[in-house]
């Protein structure tokens, strides 16, 4: 089965936190012929009581009403991408991780504001930890644009990197879009001013980029139609990644291998899920045979 008929996933909760995802999803389907499921989670604990002791199911009516209002709303925005609805009942993050299990991709939003961002961001980051699919996260305000615009993969060390490029190259091929590889680096400053001190300012990226070129040189044969730019900072990794995000129209992470089944995110992807100001999309490192001009099989589904 390919992975492009299994449904676009958007966890929905009746806020305007959500309209980016939204959005983000629809443009997705109407590209790949995709179709789309809304999925609403509806709280089943109250502190440490069962919602059902309080109210017994009647949030259930009204997050089906939630499902119903969203599935028009998406209608009205592309007749042509099929709607489906999903109702389900636990934690937001647990739930939308389980309904992913045969999807091709989730998209969750997240707040601006600062307050409310932290508290949504906390499911972002819950879901975007544990998915076995790519989970794109994306802010409220965000509006596809109808360039290709620009692909941006975040590159911290060449393990993962297969993975990383296997999925960005694909992106940036069915976006026509270019490909960023970002590398950035900074040590501690007690050591940083000693490689400054001691080191041609213009070699730490000369090597990088060489590394990096090894790393690219099969994967730019196999999509010779996507145009790669290096860009090597020298800065802390978070602060690269959210200013490549405002002018970035997608950016590729992957969560690390922590001793966990499908790895984590490190205090630098969670920044950058709730700083940037484009969708992060992060992938998850098991299950992808990432073989640059093979067909590739993400969790048993041919990719390309």
């Amino acid at each position: 089965m390919s992975t492009l008929l299994l449904p676009l996933l958007v966890g929905v909760d009746g806020s305007s936190a959500a309209d980016g995802a939204v959005r983000a999803a629809v443009a997705e389907a109407r590209q790949l012929g995709a179709s789309v499921r809304l999925v609403h989670v509806v709280p089943d604990h109250f502190a440490l009581v069962p919602v059902d002791a309080l109210v017994g199911r009647d949030l259930d009516s009204r997050g089906a009403g939630l499902l119903v209002r969203a599935a028009a709303e998406v209608a009205a925005m592309a007749p042509d991408v099929e709607v489906e609805t999903e109702l389900r009942r636990g934690g937001v993050a647990s739930q939308l991780a389980e309904a992913c299990e045969h999807a091709a991709t989730l998209y969750v939003g997240r707040d601006s504001s600062v307050l409310k961002g932290v508290v949504k961001g906390n499911a972002a980051i819950g879901v975007a930890t544990r998915a076995p699919c790519p989970v794109v996260v994306v802010p409220a305000d965000w509006q596809p644009r109808e360039d290709g615009g620009e692909v941006v993969v975040a590159l911290k060390m060449a393990s993962g990197a297969a993975e990383l490029f296997a999925d960005a190259f694909a992106e940036a091929e069915t976006h026509s879009a270019r490909l960023v590889v970002l590398h950035s680096w900074r040590l501690p400053d007690m050591y940083d001013d000693i490689i400054l001190s001691r080191v041609d300012p213009t070699e730490p990226a000369r090597r990088t980029a060489a590394a990096l070129e090894l790393l690219l040189h099969e994967w730019r044969t196999s999509y010779p139609d996507v145009e790669v730019e290096l860009r090597i900072v020298h800065e802390e990794p978070v602060h690269a990644l959210v200013e490549a995000s405002r002018s970035a129209d997608l950016l590729v992470l992957v969560r690390r291998v922590h001793g966990l089944k499908r790895g984590t995110l490190g205090g630098t992807g969670r920044a950058v899920l709730r700083g940037a100001e484009c969708p992060v999309r992060v992938i998850s490192p098991e299950g992808l045979t990432a073989v640059p001009g093979l067909v590739l099989e993400q969790a048993g589904d041919l990719v390309k």
